[in-house]
């Protein structure tokens, strides 16, 4: 009787996994129809690209690819390909490319971690700028705008820096300041979220690893899972994300697989150069236009830090964007604000520069 009970349960779970994978390749098929770019000058590709001695994936999309050039430098763990949906409406405006950099979604499925103990910020910023540099070659332009989410602000401010040639302009959300202060007020804020809202699981994992800083990674994701699901955005990412993940197009279940393990992974060595980070000590004077929009409800990149912040900066032009009733991931919970913002703050800038870059052309010939 065990073993009939079994098999036939068994068989039901089987026939259960069979109409889940049914489903989801159904709208993985949907999502994809929706996707189709047609236009004559489109664009929509992804491949792997040599970038820093191994194959890094790039995805490029655009309704025409004429259009400037969006290179999006995600958070930590994010691959940011699965939410080509909410972005759909960019492709209009901008060629959009996602870069899945070392650690993360389809780059993270081609190389796992091997020689992860080798990775530093150094070496993160330098995949960065070969990534700008293969867009410019292959889209024939000569700049790309950067977008720096959470941890990609970090990377895109060093890139910036190194390389203001080949920007137009950067874009910070979520923007990262001073990791050390930046960790110890979101830590605060979490707990009183967790206090008043009486989530009890959350209040106790974030007394129990105590106030930052922590020495060792894991504590960190730790924290960063427990503010996450404290901050007032949750519900609406929570809706979102795993349904946008598993009917991704061209998604593998390895695929699938590392784009959920990234946010659990971070080198020591890396963790260490993340942690010591602080834009201040770059200097707060930019050769390039420099934006910030936020959400104004950022726990976790408290907006309050990027207020001060951007009150020091100086640069050919410069805009805080406080995004109304958006958090940490408001370039995507608010993407329409996020593109309203982009059109009325960066994108004038681009036309202007390659008509100069047209002018510069014609007077050398």
């Amino acid at each position: 009787m065990i073993g009939i009970i079994s098999g036939s349960t068994l068989g039901g779970i089987s026939v259960l996994l069979a109409c889940l994978f049914v489903y989801r390749a159904l709208r993985q098929r949907l999502n994809a129809r929706a996707l189709t770019i047609q236009s004559p000058n489109g664009i929509a590709e992804g491949r792997f690209v040599p970038i820093g001695s191994i194959d890094q994936w790039v995805q490029i999309r655009g309704e025409d690819r004429a259009n400037p050039i969006l290179l999006i430098v995600s958070g930590h763990g994010l691959s940011m390909g699965a939410f080509t949906p909410l972005l759909r409406s960019w492709e209009q405006h901008f060629t959009v490319a996602q870069w899945d950099r070392r650690g993360i979604g389809k780059t993270l499925s081609r190389n796992g971690k091997a020689n992860s103990q080798t990775w530093t910020l150094d070496r993160m910023v330098a995949d960065g700028i070969d990534s700008a540099e293969y867009l410019c070659r292959h889209l024939g332009q000569e700049k790309v705008i950067l977008v720096g989410l959470s941890q990609g602000s970090a990377l895109g401010l060093l890139m910036i820096k190194r390389r203001p040639d080949l920007f137009h302009a950067y874009v910070g959300t979520g923007q990262i300041i001073d990791m050390l202060r930046n960790e110890t007020v979101s830590y605060g804020t979490a707990i009183e979220r967790a206090r008043a809202t009486h989530q009890t699981r959350a209040l106790k994992a974030l007394e129990d690893i105590g106030a930052p800083p922590y020495p060792q990674v894991r504590t960190w994701i730790v924290k960063q899972r427990w503010g996450m699901i404290t901050a007032p955005e949750i519900a609406a990412w929570q809706s979102m994300a795993p349904r946008l993940i598993l009917s991704a197009p061209n998604y593998s279940l390895r695929d699938l697989y590392s784009t959920i393990a990234g946010l659990y992974f971070m080198p020591q060595r890396f963790y260490d150069d993340y942690m010591a980070f602080d834009a201040r000590r770059l200097g707060t004077g930019f050769g390039i236009p420099f934006f910030v929009f936020q959400g104004d409800e950022d726990v976790l990149t408290p907006t309050a830090l990027t207020e001060e912040y951007m009150a020091t900066v100086t640069a050919p032009a410069s805009e805080l964007v406080l995004l109304a009733g958006g958090g940490h991931m408001a370039i995507l919970t608010h993407s329409d604000q996020f593109l309203q913002a982009l059109l009325q703050h960066v994108r004038p800038l681009t036309i202007s520069n390659q008509s100069a870059s047209c002018m510069a052309y014609q007077a050398r010939a």
